[in-house]
């Protein structure tokens, strides 16, 4: 009985066996684990202290392209996480990075991911990738449509959400495409509620390009946008607005232009934590000033609106929740030199070179984008100085200052 059953057993067995081996297996697709949602990857992390500055420098990141979000997001999840793009499995991938462990979460797998907007207090992130916008849980990593902008008739451009996260503000160029032409105006900026999701412009026929809109980070009625054409040397376009920086409600019934000095070209404007402000750095192309470098201040009616001499160009700069402290990617002109600047109330009371970061500023990747943690321990930025961008911060403890 029990060698019967033997035999039984082994011919059952070379029986499901014989079946496998003369199956074609070619046909059948194997698994893709290079990149999924809920992958974790190992910590890549170096940390030393800076030999000309003495503030401790992390580099985070190692493998392929990385990157933080743009400066005017906030890419803080809570203290010891932040948003970061990675290029390592191929497509630009949103991944959760951890500022203790070094740990890596991969949170999307999407195509033709583009930028995000980010409302920690919500813990939700927005994207869009092909055409269609998403809302992305940054506990849970839910991914949901939102709105698929496949019948809607012209591209998405800019895009931020409102401090609420009851709107969902876009651009878009009402210009069809073709070749040879340069693709500009009108411009249009609409709003899109994200609970009916009904659509409705709030600017009509705006000749220049309308970019890097931000909404208010405390008031959900105020947008902040500016006026923009191409940087030299692309095939549309090119040359600088007269008055950059403009802002319109929500509801598009009051806004207008920034008061601006005479000759000043004002660039990569951002609102103060506490939406008070807009700071921005400058440079003067013509007038009395011409050749004087800025980092600007000053509230929407223009009432306090105050210039501080520091030779940065036009790099990115942002405001600590203080409003005294101040990071910036450029520093004497054009020296590739993340800087902070301790504010007074009518110059800068101190310089400091954080670290020399050198960027190539060749493409949005490698340009540092420096913003401070809400809890002013870090100063988050990327640069490709070692061939290919990766994400670091450097620890300057305000929180610790008195």
């Amino acid at each position: 009985m029990k060698s019967n059953l033997i035999i039984i057993l082994f011919v059952s067995s070379n029986f499901v066996f014989g079946n496998l081996l003369n199956t074609d297996l070619s046909n059948i697709p194997e698994e893709d684990t290079s990149s999924y949602v809920g992958k974790k990857i190992s910590s890549e992390f170096k940390t030393w202290q800076d030999k000309n500055s003495g503030y401790e420098i992390t580099q985070w990141t190692s493998v392929g392209s990385n990157s933080h979000p743009y400066f005017t997001i906030n890419s803080f999840i809570d203290k010891e996480n932040v948003l970061i793009f990675s290029k390592r499995s191929g497509d630009k991938q949103l991944y959760k990075l951890n500022l203790i462990s070094g740990e890596m979460i991969q949170l999307t797998n999407l195509k033709r991911l583009r930028n995000i907007e980010h409302l920690p207090d919500f813990k939700k992130v927005w994207l869009i990738s092909d055409n269609k916008l998403y809302d992305l849980d940054t506990e849970t990593f839910e991914l949901n449509e939102i709105y698929n902008f496949a019948d809607f008739p012209y591209m998405v451009g800019s895009f931020t959400v409102t401090c609420n996260a009851k709107w969902f503000v876009f651009s878009s160029n009402r210009k069809e495409q073709s070749d040879g032409d340069c693709e500009y105006g009108p411009y249009e900026i609409y709003k899109l509620n994200l609970h009916d999701k009904s659509i409705i412009p709030i600017i009509h026929i705006t000749g220049f390009n309308i970019g890097h809109l931000q909404a208010n980070p405390k008031d959900p009625n105020l947008i902040l946008y500016c006026w923009q054409w191409e940087a030299l040397g692309r095939p549309k376009l090119v040359g600088d607005t007269p008055i950059r920086m403009w802002w319109i409600n929500i509801d598009g019934t009051d806004g207008g232009p920034f008061k601006q000095a005479f000759g000043l070209h004002a660039t990569h404007e951002a609102w103060t934590p506490d939406g008070k402000y807009v700071t921005y750095s400058g440079d003067f192309r013509f007038g009395p000033n011409k050749g004087k470098e800025i980092l600007g201040m000053q509230s929407l009616d223009g009432e306090f609106n105050k210039m501080y001499e520091a030779s940065v160009w036009h790099a990115h700069q942002t405001m600590f929740k203080d409003n005294k402290h101040w990071i910036s990617d450029l520093y004497n002109h054009d020296d590739r030199k993340l800087v902070m600047f301790t504010r007074g109330e009518n110059e800068m009371e101190k310089t400091e070179i954080l670290f020399e970061h050198e960027s190539s500023w060749e493409g949005q990747d490698s340009h540092p984008h420096p913003r401070f943690s809400p809890n002013g321990k870090y100063v988050i930025f990327s640069t490709d100085k070692t061939g290919e961008a990766q994400v670091y911060t450097v620890k300057v403890n305000l929180n610790k200052l008195k």
